[in-house]
């Protein structure tokens, strides 16, 4: 979809182009030069029932990927509310389009909303910014809020996934219901040198639901790696010298991987068994 060639770095560039720099260029090497050969991942934390902000420990239970949040990234973006910050002049917007299809083709369900920036994401965006985190390979993460998900597996959701063989995937995947080679990314890098828009960063993918349920909570998840593991709990001291080629396959240290954007849906949708989940997030700033 995209070229090697175009990696960019992730410093020096103004606010907003920065943003959308590193970002796209984590998502254009995950999308050119890894294979897509399914395993099956094993990860110490794999056990949480949805997506949690990174590697605490290898023992460490499921818990609320918005408690984590809080508890591992205070440090770093602050103790306010994921709220806070995107409304501080830049803002993060992540669409969400969520369409559910019949095995014939036909459009049962169609979807759309926007998502909140979560607290983890706000970490994850000063370290890309400082240098301090490269990024990695990203997954799609949907399930009920209460109730069936119409995914069967251990804790309950569905992972759209780039590689099965990569984080966010391996962290994951042992307890979700997984696509492998799914995901797709594309972006959109404006012209002129980054002087004129619009910027934009799309994950899109799909998966066939395997139980009747519902979608009530979703996730984007990003990967990232740094200069130490994050289940050591300490900030990176120095910053990352590893490329995003380098990061999309690194296992050791064990990359920093959570939640970027979540949403909970005021009203559930309805999937049957063998239906197509088709999901696409848009994500621009402004």
């Amino acid at each position: 979809m995209i070229s090697n060639s175009m990696f960019l770095s992730h410093s020096r560039r103004i606010f907003a182009a920065a943003l959308v720099a590193i970002l796209g260029s984590g998502l254009s090497q995950a999308a050119w030069g890894q294979s897509a050969a399914p395993v099956s991942p094993q990860q110490g934390s794999s056990g949480a029932s949805a997506p949690i902000a990174g590697a605490i420990a290898a023992s460490a239970t499921a818990q609320d990927p918005a408690a984590l949040a809080s508890a591992n990234w205070a440090r770093i973006a602050g103790s306010q509310k994921p709220e806070t910050a995107t409304n501080q002049g830049l803002k993060v917007h992540g669409h969400w389009i969520i369409d559910v299809k019949n095995p014939d083709g036909t459009l049962a369900q169609h979807r759309d909303f926007e998502n909140s920036l979560q607290l983890t994401g706000q970490g994850y965006l000063v370290g890309l910014m400082s240098g301090y985190l490269v990024p990695g390979d990203y997954m799609l993460a949907i399930g009920a809020s209460s109730g069936t998900s119409p995914c069967n597996a251990g804790s309950m959701y569905c992972g759209i996934v780039h590689n099965l063989n990569t984080y966010p995937a391996l962290a994951y995947c042992g307890n979700y219901y997984c696509t492998g080679s799914s995901l797709t990314y594309s972006y959109n890098l404006g012209s002129d040198g980054f002087n004129s828009g619009p910027f934009s960063i799309v994950l899109a993918g799909s998966i066939t639901a395997n139980q009747t349920g519902t979608i009530g909570s979703v996730y984007s998840v990003i990967s990232t790696c740094a200069n130490i593991a994050f289940s050591t709990s300490t900030n990176p001291s120095t910053i990352e010298s590893s490329s995003p080629a380098t990061c999309v396959t690194q296992t050791s240290p064990e990359p920093w991987f959570g939640p970027l954007t979540q949403a909970t849906l005021a009203s559930p949708l309805s999937v049957t068994s063998g239906q197509l989940i088709q999901v696409t997030v848009t994500i621009t700033f402004s």
